[in-house]
């Protein structure tokens, strides 16, 4: 069975959670958009020493140790549920700005 090359997912927290591990099987990468109002609290998550700027571009990446600092967003905390999930699927996670969270399997290059 061919995988889908994307499947997007609007941020519905526990739903939106509890649809990633089927969708592992099913797709080559899963692009979770968060509401916009994220993007300040996610990049003092992923940046806590980095200065106060004006503009706060995210753009991280690593594997699924990357969703604990996400989870340290209120609102975000049931991100750490898919750790298991993504550790066992060798996934990566990338998290840029606007708000989206992108996870991708193995051999599959960002097309986002």
């Amino acid at each position: 069975m061919e995988k889908e090359p994307l499947i997007e997912l609007p941020w519905h927290g526990h739903e939106t959670i509890e649809a990633v591990p089927a969708l592992l099987e099913q797709a080559e990468q899963i692009k979770i958009t968060l509401p916009a109002n994220y993007n300040h609290a996610l990049y003092r998550a992923l940046h806590p020493e980095a200065p106060r700027v004006q503009l706060e571009e995210i753009d991280a990446s690593g594997g699924p140790e990357l969703l604990a600092d996400i989870a340290t967003v209120s609102g975000l905390e049931e991100f750490t549920a898919l750790t298991d999930a993504l550790t066992a699927a060798q996934a990566t996670v990338q998290v840029i700005s606007p708000p989206t969270v992108i996870i991708a399997l193995p051999g599959v290059s960002p097309r986002v």
